[in-house]
């Protein structure tokens, strides 16, 4: 590799828009994006992502910091994957762009269980 490659490699950054995460990733960042669902707390999540969505590639980075800390209570290969995919600069909007997506399918099988339900008879 040429010096004007390392260069260009040392100021490189990744294109904008969402990022995908790699299959490893995708598989953890999606049980935890399907728990903030399930728990219906996906507005508050969006919010916090929202809030820190410049500081993205900070907080994976972070997180790989604390990484031998959150290893004593927590899964260390998933705490690795989620702080892997953070420093990607689209990871945010990619986790924003799947959690309405779980939400709206969350919504959408509310409504039709909520549908399929016979009503009561009325006491006679």
């Amino acid at each position: 590799m040429s010096w004007r490659e390392k260069f260009r490699h040392a100021f490189a950054v990744d294109a904008p828009g969402p990022a995908e995460p790699t299959d490893s990733q995708r598989v953890v960042v999606e049980m935890l994006l399907g728990k903030i669902v399930e728990r219906g707390m996906a507005q508050p999540a969006g919010i916090f992502l929202e809030s820190w969505r410049p500081l993205g590639v900070l907080t994976g980075q972070g997180m790989q910091a604390l990484s031998p800390f959150a290893g004593i209570l927590l899964d260390p290969n998933a705490w690795k994957e989620v702080a892997d995919y953070l420093d990607k600069r689209g990871a945010i909007a990619w986790m924003l762009q799947r959690m309405d997506e779980l939400e709206t399918q969350r919504e959408d099988k509310l409504r039709a269980n909520k549908n399929t339900e016979r009503p009561h008879a009325p006491p006679k």
